[in-house]
């Protein structure tokens, strides 16, 4: 559903899923990109703090909080989540390309 841009049945999708399995951190992930998708920018931000509180080593889960506080027009801290997920993976574009982006904005 989320490849075909069907947000809304995606998000009912990762719900279920996070029912099944409330520990994997890349359902709460992917829900929260979806979310973003529907500029539903507070779920976003809960799932993407989810994913970091589950794993909180795993790259995407700050660009997710990232997205989300940048679609808030919250620049210092989306930049601070992209950076704080740059710290883990230095060679993440959509990270760096995100920060440019938040920054060009603020």
């Amino acid at each position: 559903m989320f490849k075909a841009k069907n947000f809304q049945a995606a998000i009912q999708f990762y719900t279920v899923a996070i029912q099944e399995n409330p520990s994997d951190h890349t359902i709460y992930g992917n829900r929260s990109a979806a979310y973003h998708n529907t500029k539903n920018f507070v779920d976003a931000l809960k799932d993407g703090d989810k994913c970091i509180e589950l794993k909180s080593d795993w790259a995407k889960g700050y660009q997710r909080k990232a997205m989300a506080l940048h679609g808030m027009r919250k620049y210092d801290e989306a930049s601070q989540a992209y950076s704080d997920g740059l710290k883990l993976d230095p060679a993440n574009a959509q990270l760096k390309s995100g920060l440019e982006s938040c920054q060009k904005d603020a």
